[in-house]
Parts: C-alpha cells; sequence; structure tokens
C-alpha cells in the first residue's frame, strides 16, 4: 500500500520546499515518487506534479467567475475540494508510485478548520497509509510561549485531521534559538525558561499550559530539518516510516 505524506503548517514554514527536497531525497535512495499540489492558489511549484489541482480549478479562475475578493475565493476553493474529496483520492490512487507527497495551501488554517482537510484525510485513507507532516518555522520560535503557541496548534489541527502526526521543526539551518531541543524533551528546562523569559499573567498561563503540552511533546520526537541543506530527512523519514507501520503509535 503506498505511503501518502500530507505537509501541513503555517504560511511561509516551508511545506513546498520541503516536499521538494524529501522527494529529491527518496529518489536518491531508490524510491518512486509522486508529487501532488492540492493549492489553487499557488503560481508556481519547484517540482512537476503527477497531480495538480490547477488543473481542475484556480483561485483566480474563482475570483473572476464568482466575483470574489482573494480571501473569498480560497475559501470557495477550500469548500470545492471538500466537496470533491473522494473524487480526489480516486485520482490519486491511479498513481503507481510508492510515496505520495502531498502540498497544501499556504493558509492551513483553511485546510484544516473548515471541512476541506477532514474530508480529504477521510478520502487518502482509503486508499492508502496516510500520514500529516506538521511543519513548525524554527526561526518563529522566540520564547517559550511561542513553543507553547506553536504545539497548540499542531494539537488542534492532529484533532481535526484524525490520522497519524509527526512534527518537524524547518529552516534549522537557521534556527533563532540553540536551545529549542531541550526545551521540547526536558519539562523542567522549560519550565525554567518560561520563569526567566516572561512575566506576569502571560507567565502563570505559561506556565499552567505548558503541563499540558509538553506529555504531547515527549511522546513523540520532534525532528529539526533544513530543506536547503537536507539536514534531518533522514530522520523525518525515520518518523513517517515508524507512524505508517502497524506497530506506529502516533495517532
Amino acid at each position: 500500500m503506498p505511503i501518502q505524506v500530507v505537509f501541513i503548517g503555517p504560511a511561509g514554514s516551508g511545506k513546498t520546499t520541503l516536499v521538494k527536497a524529501y522527494g529529491d531525497w527518496l529518489s536518491r535512495s531508490g524510491r518512486s515518487v509522486s508529487f501532488i499540489n492540492l493549492d489553487p492558489g499557488v503560481e508556481e511549484t519547484p517540482y512537476s506534479p503527477s497531480f495538480d489541482i490547477r488543473v481542475l480549478f484556480t483561485v483566480e479562475e474563482i475570483m473572476r467567475k464568482e466575483s470574489l475578493g482573494p480571501n473569498g475565493a480560497m475559501i470557495r476553493a477550500m469548500d470545492i475540494l471538500a466537496e470533491r474529496s473522494f473524487e480526489l483520492a480516486s485520482r490519486i490512487n491511479t498513481l503507481e508510485e510508492n510515496y505520495r507527497l502531498i502540498d497544501t495551501p499556504g493558509q492551513s488554517e483553511l485546510f484544516v478548520f473548515r471541512s476541506a482537510g477532514p474530508e480529504i484525510m477521510r478520502g487518502l485513507s482509503e486508499v492508502g497509509r496516510t500520514i500529516v507532516v506538521f511543519l513548525i518555522d524554527g526561526q518563529l520560535i522566540c520564547s517559550p510561549s511561542d513553543l507553547i503557541a506553536v504545539f497548540s496548534l499542531a494539537a488542534a489541527c492532529r484533532l481535526r485531521l484524525n490520522v497519524p502526526f509527526v512534527h518537524v521543526v524547518t529552516k534549522a539551518d537557521v534556527l533563532s534559538r540553540s536551545d529549542l531541543e531541550r526545551l521540547m524533551q526536558e519539562p523542567e528546562y522549560l519550565q525554567g525558561r518560561i520563569v526567566e523569559e516572561e512575566a506576569g499573567l502571560l507567565q502563570e498561563y505559561v506556565l499552567e499550559h505548558s503541563k499540558i503540552v509538553h506529555p504531547f511533546l515527549r511522546r513523540q520526537r520532534t525532528v529539526l530539518v533544513s530543506a536547503l541543506s537536507g539536514a534531518g530527512l533522514d530522520l523525518m523519514d525515520s518518523l513517517i516510516h515508524d507512524a505508517t507501520c502497524e506497530c506506529g503509535d502516533l495517532r
């Protein structure tokens, strides 16, 4: 059964770049790869898609036909994706490659928190082993509260999509914090940094919320990757393999 890897994350976190880098890495490892673009608003992709949603519709076409602005057209595009989710899954299922790398819209909140994301995940899960790679922009984690916020978002996305999840911190070659791995793995260290770097009501809130988020962090490893240098792609691949095998427990 093929492995379908769906990349999601906030705008600017590097989804498309990582899709291309991981696909090239898999190809060099002798594995067959297909690229799937589900972003109807993207102008161009660095990879050659085996299936491209823009063949069916684009945000620009929706704007023109339905007299909508860019935001309204993107919302409408997500609704169309939801309506045609099983058709999309059927089209994707015709691809013969062992790995299907699926690039999602830059506005991940529209994909995840409207019906498009959950509907597409249900359709994909019917035709292959499906996993989400959630991207975290390492450049944006400048404080413990940033870390807690981004993993809270990851947890919300996981609840919405209901498939195995792995997390990767992107742009590892230009990280803002050198102690990021310790923050994610050592609860005492995280709490100490919160006390040092936050103040007042925010400190109290982040400390309490860290008690909820940190067990979620420790339960599964988060790897640091750089799409530019290729660092960490092997570790990400290992996480994906663990999550998609029957012994995986990353739901």
